[in-house]
């Protein structure tokens, strides 16, 4: 315990993390990815008083095994893996099991949990409409929005997607169309078209990623030669990013349970 001579502030130290958790990435070229993942990570660990490491599915250095190897040399051995990924698609189902089972075989010692996906929440709305005000833009029935998703190749992964951007509508938005920036399904320019059928005064388009990269860059660009205007920002810095990824990290503790685990309160 120390003592604040300034403001004669009684400091306590942080309690020692009793457990850790991963956010698992799909991973990107591109150096502000990993930034932003970093600070996500930083809220999470500092909301839950849990060790926080990031691993990536590809591109980053970082996988899965280096990041439990990491928390297994500060002493933590229980771990809850977090797939960073609104897509409940092929790296959900497919990916992230094989690559937790090789974790599981090389680190006997380490209890391993997975937690759920953090798919397409509604949650997450909330952060679009966070991401947007900061921009200057809030909700109002002139303005149309477009939902700019990674895309899919799973029909029912876009099928959540689009229903999440129908349901941005309930939120006071003139309209909202959904825009997958790859695989089938309607581009930026085709929602830009959609929603400028409803007489709509500007159409905003927001990249519904959690980490800046190419794919926010690429979605920026398609709004912009559409002439929408182009929102850059991510979900990572949103308070409801935070709020997802810990509901995830609580509801792989409830429903495996250890006593040396407590959630915080609050």
């Amino acid at each position: 315990m120390a003592r604040s001579r300034k403001n004669d502030l009684v400091v306590l130290p942080t309690a020692r993390a009793s457990y850790g958790v991963v956010l698992l990435s799909h991973g990107s070229p591109d150096p502000r990815a990993r930034l932003a993942n970093d600070l996500l990570s930083r809220r999470v660990g500092h909301r839950l008083n849990a060790a926080v490491s990031l691993a990536s599915l590809d591109h980053d250095q970082a996988r899965l095994d280096g990041a439990v190897a990491h928390l297994q040399e500060r002493d933590i051995h229980e771990i809850v893996v977090v797939p960073l990924l609104l897509n409940v698609a092929y790296h959900a189902t497919s990916d992230v099991p094989e690559q937790t089972t090789q974790v599981k075989v090389s680190y006997p010692g380490i209890k391993l949990r997975v937690a759920r996906p953090i798919g397409a929440d509604a949650t997450l709305l909330k952060g679009l409409d966070a991401v947007l005000k900061a921009s200057g833009f809030r909700p109002s029935p002139e303005t149309g929005v477009v939902l700019a998703s990674a895309g899919s190749a799973f029909e029912s992964a876009r099928a959540r997607h689009a229903a999440l951007a129908l349901e941005w509508r309930s939120h006071g938005w003139g309209g909202s169309a959904v825009a997958f920036a790859s695989g089938p399904g309607p581009r930026v320019a085709d929602a830009v078209v959609t929603l400028r059928e409803s007489n709509l005064e500007r159409i905003v388009v927001a990249p519904f990623v959690i980490a800046p990269g190419v794919l926010s860059h690429r979605i920026a660009s398609e709004a912009r030669a559409a002439g929408a205007i182009p929102v850059t920002s991510t979900l990572h810095s949103t308070d409801a990013a935070v709020d997802v990824v810990c509901r995830r990290v609580e509801a792989a503790l409830i429903e495996d349970p250890r006593p040396s685990i407590t959630l915080p309160r609050g």
